[in-house]
């Protein structure tokens, strides 16, 4: 058993358990701020429920649903109650996959009708284009809608649909947005599908539930209102830790449901706590108690400071640091890594200051600089689907210490396409020596690296098999091979463009980057971590990431029109987003916090700042008191 099992209840874990024990099954949210333990009440309550309901659960076949974020979090969650084969932990998408996978005539009703839509939508342009319209834009709708026909002519062929990473209709491949969007949609359709459902899971929890897509919760929720208390639906999330703009956010309350809060926080110290709070003050009203022990508690220390927002930023940052190693009672700030306790993590969204720093700026730039929000969103979170064959082949093909070594074999084995050659009977030895010769090409091409070597690398591993390639790499690079009829968007294929254009030896730097394995880190690749020491670094960089403004939220810079409408008509404004991920940022510190504002108004901002955080004067310190 995991060690969280042996974590003191708190109050959230009694009231849980009492519910999960009732005659009649109640569903619930239980919402935990930051370092509060929450995926602790989550195993705690799994293993309650094997524990004491485990008997029935054997006898009738069932089991209880536990929906991660990650695969990485699900092994993590699975191994914490045993590995216990009544608890089915999976990823949302594994777990919707496995519901419809059995309905393959809904999966083929369900793609014809979005190939038609699809077809629809593209004719209704064609009928609407404006009087001056490019050629190519033309030219492009034809060959998409010529594909697309494709597609729709080419259903009737297949027998089967299989999950895969990226969708090819024609092939019966379906992709991550495919089941996502399909799987819910089918479940809410599907009166058979719900009890098939709820006959399986009478409990069903949900992970980090704010990040959790709206459609996926409504189609859950279909489930448990059909099976009139015969299935415990449970949420354990914070609204106020949504960092992924597809999150529902709060889970809507429904009646008959319990809500439960949790809000001990057992990581910060005293002054970090004392931030957090004021973070969260303006959102929900959550006030968060130090879970702490009387030994364990300590006053802890907090710094803000409020710098010109020039060229000068990455130096001044490390005067900060080497500021705080002087000043501040923790020792140094400066170490090349935090994750061993040495050293501070430096917290900002994913921007050109790092990427410059870190040698990987022409990347950044390629999923940054064009149209695809979608992209730029999944670079930033380290999920990017163009990125996936470095990470997790040609990366450690050409990290091993030979082309010899045992870890290349087995990584071809696991992911690539070399030894699936279908339909060719070339000996065991023969494909061997042909993955050896590839690996030796794709190696001596990262090793020369350069211009365009993303590209080169990429189109050589597609070529020689080293990947089993997404059918949307596979027609970027071969319109006209196997999957012809995938249909590139204009935004996907210029950030192709762009991303093959790129030296392939900046792939590391990022890679480090988004694993935390640097100074350096993001928002969005911290969640759930902590450190003893964290400087978040609050940075507008000159409004090119609109999602997000500081400035705004410390009333720095006015809002604009849109913000006033969106607030005005009760919608999700940069006021709340920003906030949250500030709130995600000062809460992964346990001991010792620096928070670092670059503004173009230092004077504004010092005062704003001291009235937003509540602040003496004296505790803001400014670029003179780094000379000190």
């Amino acid at each position: 058993m995991g060690s969280r099992l042996a974590v003191q209840d708190t109050q959230a874990d009694i009231q849980l358990r009492c519910l999960l024990d009732a005659e009649q099954l109640r569903c619930f949210i239980m919402v935990a701020g930051a370092g509060s333990g929450k995926t602790t009440s989550l195993v705690k309550a799994l293993d309650h429920v094997t524990t004491k309901h485990g008997s029935r659960l054997k006898n009738k076949t069932q089991q209880i649903a536990c929906i991660t974020y990650t695969e990485v979090a699900a092994r993590e969650i699975h191994g914490d109650v045993g590995n216990s084969p009544l608890v089915a932990v999976s990823t949302i998408h594994s777990f919707l996959w496995s519901l419809v996978q059995p309905f393959q005539k809904d999966i083929a009703r369900w793609v014809r009708r979005r190939v038609e839509v699809s077809i629809e939508r593209i004719r209704e342009k064609q009928a609407g284009y404006p009087p001056r319209t490019q050629e190519k834009t033309k030219v492009k709708d034809a060959i998409d809608l010529q594909k697309l026909q494709t597609q729709l002519d080419s259903l009737e062929g297949v027998d089967r649909y299989r999950y895969g990473t990226g969708s090819d209709y024609t092939k019966g491949i379906l992709g991550h947005e495919d089941v996502v969007t399909m799987g819910p949609e089918l479940i809410i359709e599907s009166k058979l599908l719900r009890r098939i459902v709820a006959n399986k899971y009478p409990y069903i929890f949900v992970d980090e539930s704010q990040d959790t897509f709206p459609n996926v919760v409504e189609a859950l929720k279909s489930v448990a209102d059909q099976a009139k208390g015969a299935v415990c639906l449970g949420f354990f999330g914070d609204p106020m830790q949504q960092i992924y703009q597809r999150g529902i956010g709060a889970i809507p309350f429904e009646p008959g449901w319990e809500e439960i809060e949790k809000p001990e926080n057992f990581r910060s110290s005293n002054s970090v706590l004392a931030v957090i709070n004021q973070v969260r003050s303006q959102a929900d009203g959550l006030v968060q108690v130090s879970g702490r022990s009387t030994e364990e508690n300590v006053v802890g220390e907090c710094f803000f400071f409020v710098l010109p927002a020039d060229a000068q930023r990455g130096e001044r940052l490390e005067k900060v640091r080497a500021w705080l190693g002087d000043h501040s009672n923790a020792g140094s700030w400066l170490a090349d890594s935090a994750d061993d306790g040495e050293g501070a993590k430096v917290l900002m969204i994913v921007h050109r200051m790092v990427a410059k720093d870190m040698g990987f700026e022409e990347l950044y730039a390629a999923f940054h600089d064009g149209s695809s929000k979608s992209l730029q969103s999944a670079f930033d979170e380290g999920s990017a689907w163009p990125l996936q064959p470095f990470e997790e082949v040609l990366i450690p093909l050409c990290s091993a210490e030979s082309v010899d070594s045992q870890s290349v074999m087995a990584v071809l084995r696991e992911r690539g396409a070399v030894f699936k050659l279908d339909g060719l009977d070339v000996g065991v030895r023969k494909n061997l020596s042909f993955a050896r010769d590839a690996t030796e090409r794709l190696r001596a091409t990262v090793k020369r690296g350069g211009p365009g070597s993303v590209g080169a690398a990429l189109e050589l591993a597609v070529t020689d098999r080293l990947i089993d390639p997404d059918p949307r790499i596979s027609v970027y690079f071969d319109p006209d091979g196997e999957h012809s009829t995938v249909v590139l968007s204009s935004e996907v294929r210029e950030v192709l463009d762009a991303f093959s254009a790129c030296d392939v030896r900046e792939i590391p730097a990022y890679l480090k980057y988004v694993r935390r394995q640097s100074p350096y880190s993001t928002q969005h690749g911290t969640k759930g971590a902590e450190f003893s020491k964290v400087v978040v670094v609050l940075d507008d960089e000159e409004g090119r990431y609109s999602l997000y403004s500081y400035e705004k939220l410390f009333g720095i810079k006015q809002l604009s029109g849109n913000d006033e409408r969106n607030i005005s008509a009760g919608k999700e404004s940069v006021l709340e987003r920003t906030r949250r991920l500030l709130y995600v940022c000062v809460s992964r510190a346990r001991d010792s916090l620096a928070v670092v504002v670059f503004t173009s108004d230092v004077g504004a901002a010092v005062s704003a700042i001291e009235e937003a955080m509540s602040l003496p004067a004296e505790h803001i310190r400014t670029e003179a008191d780094l000379l000190l």
